[in-house]
């Protein structure tokens, strides 16, 4: 996709040389610029840290970030089940809300469908019946560090070279996590090769308190602020609370 942009980019200065000045003034079509967020760093298994469950917390209510910098750096693993200080967090291309088996909050989401981001505005617009889903340690499945993935052979006698950390038919090696599966569907993952396709699906959050309602949509797996990023892990988005 990058590099078709490019290419457009190319074909359009090409044609500017060409045609009159009058003509390319009123011929300007520059796209608008990406408003929303972007996730500070890559997490995951391929973070700074290369850590398997590498999250960085959010706290929409206020705007603090954990973890920021690092896996572990303010929230490790496991202590996020005994705070009310956070909201959501993301791993790679997963969420987790503060609530069910990630913890003690009351923290969900619901599936609003396909688009229609800027028509949800107000919490007297989300349904009665509005199905939430809390996270559960039985669904999602995280990719392992190759770091991790060699302590876990080490601990338990196996060999690297009949367990290799990558399998050309199935990928990197995989593990379960606490976190939501609905939220899993935001990104639509295939491969080898992997690719990632957003759903576009706007999604609500309750946060832990129970009392604030954010809509969210994922735009891109790439950081959409940036020319050129071929790399990906960072979900630009967009995020905003209901009145």
């Amino acid at each position: 996709m990058r590099t078709i942009q490019k290419l457009v980019s190319g074909f359009a200065f090409l044609l500017s040389a060409l045609l009159p000045t009058s003509c390319i003034l009123d011929t300007e079509y520059d796209a608008l610029p990406f408003d929303g967020k972007v996730m500070p760093r890559i997490t995951g298994y391929s973070g700074v840290s290369q850590d398997t469950n590498d999250w960085m917390y959010f706290n929409l209510r206020t705007g603090e970030i954990f973890n920021l910098n690092f896996a572990g750096e303010n929230i490790k693993e496991g202590e996020q089940k005994d705070r009310m200080d956070w909201d959501i967090a993301f791993c790679g291309y997963h969420l987790r809300t503060n609530g069910g088996t990630s913890g003690k909050g009351k923290g969900a989401v619901a599936d609003l469908g396909y688009g229609n981001y800027e028509n949800w505005t107000s919490v007297s617009q989300i349904p009665s019946d509005i199905e939430w889903i809390e996270d559960t340690d039985k669904d999602v499945y995280v990719t392992m560090s190759q770091k991790d993935w060699n302590r876990y052979l080490n601990e338990n006698g196996l060999s690297l070279d009949e367990n290799p950390w990558f399998d050309p038919n199935y990928g990197p090696q995989r593990t379960l996590t606490s976190a939501n599966k609905l939220f899993d569907r935001a990104i639509v993952v295939a491969g080898p090769p992997m690719t990632h396709t957003p759903s576009y699906h706007t999604y609500l959050i309750r946060t832990a308190d129970g009392e604030h309602y954010f809509k969210i949509q994922i735009i891109s797996w790439f950081n959409e602020k940036v020319e050129i990023d071929e790399t990906g892990g960072q979900f630009s988005y967009y995020v905003d609370e209901l009145k």
